[in-house]
């Protein structure tokens, strides 16, 4: 999943989310200098990671781009799945897009100084370009993998995958709608063990179930 989702999971839990961004740099043990809550963040980046990576219905999405794109087909399906989020928000968040999206980039500017510098040109180009919103659109979803494909080392032509991206729409929809539930349900799990304090906050809130 990408960065709207992984956001979207902290489940407005500000040192969650924190750690979710965190999560794009911080490796191994390192999680370990946080404060509890935050490596809980960083923790469930890793495991949103690895949930969708090795989830069957991902690898269904995956597959359609596999042959055309190798490697850069689990990129392509992070990047198109936020794009049905958002397209199917009113499912999944009692907030507006528009509202969820300025309060994450008022966090981030917020929380600048616990992000290491290595961070800062991501989180710059996210406001500055305003990546949130170009995850909206098909138009937006061309523009963020061809600058990944720029950012990559070999050669990808993400950016191409469009394509199959609107002979696949439907499908991948589906797909998407049948697997984001079962993340859903993992994440508050995963919250819970790791902070058992916010277990009530699930119960009495139906979105976040």
């Amino acid at each position: 999943m990408n960065i709207v989702a992984h956001q979207l999971l902290s489940y407005n839990i500000t040192d969650i989310q924190v750690g979710n961004v965190l999560g794009e740099v911080v490796r191994g043990k390192d999680y370990q200098n946080y404060p509890q809550s935050i490596a809980a963040g960083i923790l469930l980046h890793r495991n949103i990671d690895t949930y969708t990576d090795f989830h069957p219905i991902v690898k269904q999405t995956t597959s359609i781009f596999h042959n055309s794109y190798g490697k850069f087909a689990p990129i392509i399906t992070d990047v198109i799945y936020d794009y049905f989020l958002i397209k199917n928000w009113h499912l999944f968040c009692e907030d507006e897009f528009e509202y969820f999206k300025q309060k994450c980039y008022e966090l981030v500017q917020s929380k600048e100084l616990l992000f290491p510098q290595r961070l800062n040109g991501f989180l710059s180009s996210m406001i500055k370009d305003d990546w949130f919103e170009k995850y909206k659109t098909f138009e937006g979803i061309e523009w963020t993998l061809y600058n990944l494909s720029k950012k990559s080392k070999f050669h990808s032509n993400m950016s191409n995958s469009l394509k199959e991206i609107y002979l696949k729409e439907k499908n991948i929809e589906k797909q998407f709608l049948q697997f984001y539930p079962q993340l859903q349900k993992f994440c508050k799990n995963f919250i819970v063990k790791q902070l058992p304090q916010y277990e009530e906050m699930f119960k009495e809130n139906s979105f976040l179930h």
